[in-house]
């Protein structure tokens, strides 16, 4: 992705053209999830177990609606073309918004193969239910199976999807790092912090003495100056050191990647059952989601 280098904060960003692409992507998603949410509710009422129309519902269904709102969370918190620095609350919000998101995409995989497991009157053991594990091959449709088998769709799922979905639930969760600097704001953040805890230290000597107030006075000052340095990340991932590192990837445009995954799997799996099954399409209108969001 090309970066644009912006003269305020010598901000490494998206450019203007890029953010309007990812904006205008995010309202094409938001406008499509109406549509996969009532195909996933005709799919509910075509189903003939219980517990399968109960995990098609209240578990796709529910994790679908949080996958969109993690979305449209980060971009109203963090919208692409934001120049002005993240605070550290939101940053703990977009934190919070990463979490969800990975457990949740991932396990739309889960649910779906509940669905086809509890449809086929499959008996199997929990662990063993899963869209890519042996045990449920025989039950899940044939034209899902070929979604599944697609290279980017296998490689979403191994190498993305299970490794954050895991990561988060037992290791190290997801975080948008709070500011990334140049290797000249690094050198002059380090000078300034060590001159910040020695002054510190100074006041702590110093005690109740008329020189304390100057001393703060200054550490204040230099703690400011660190503030300035530095650009907002607009990458995310799990870990940018020791033996957990992980390659950072783009935070808005994966998101959009991901959601965009999340329809296009639903849809595969409507799709596939209705086909197996002989059961009916839904005559579903385009619709368009108004009001911002």
């Amino acid at each position: 992705m090309e970066l644009h280098q912006n003269g305020e904060h010598g901000n490494l960003c998206y450019t203007a053209a890029q953010a309007s692409e990812l904006t205008n992507r995010l309202l094409e998603l938001r406008d499509a999830q109406p549509g996969v949410r009532l195909d996933l509710a005709h799919l509910a009422e075509q189903l003939t177990i219980p517990r399968a129309k109960t995990f098609a519902n209240e578990a796709l269904g529910r994790r679908l609606q949080v996958v969109e709102r993690v979305v449209l969370n980060v971009f109203r918190i963090y919208p692409p073309e934001r120049r002005k620095f993240i605070e550290s609350d939101e940053n703990a919000d977009i934190a919070i918004q990463l979490h969800a998101f990975a457990i949740n995409a991932y396990a739309l995989f889960d649910n779906i193969a509940w669905v086809c497991a509890l449809e086929a009157r499959l008996e199997i053991a929990p662990e063993h239910v899963g869209l890519f594990k042996r045990q449920c091959q025989a039950v899940i449709p044939t034209g899902l199976r070929a979604y599944l088998a697609e290279p980017r769709v296998k490689k979403w799922f191994y190498e993305y999807g299970k490794m954050y979905r895991d990561s988060t639930a037992h290791r190290i969760p997801p975080y948008l790092p709070p500011r990334v600097l140049t290797p000249d704001e690094v050198s002059r953040w380090k000078e300034l912090h060590a001159e910040s805890i020695r002054l510190l230290t100074e006041t702590c000597i110093f005690g109740a003495h008329e020189g304390a107030n100057e001393l703060l006075a200054r550490h204040e000052k230099l703690e400011e100056e660190k503030h300035t340095l530095g650009r907002n990340s607009i990458m995310f991932g799990l870990s940018v050191t020791g033996e957990d590192a992980n390659p950072l990837v783009y935070l808005h445009p994966q998101l959009l990647s991901d959601w965009g995954l999340a329809h296009e799997l639903v849809r595969a799996f409507t799709r596939a059952m209705r086909t197996e099954r002989g059961w009916p399409e839904p005559d579903i209108p385009p619709l368009e989601v108004r009001g911002p969001y």
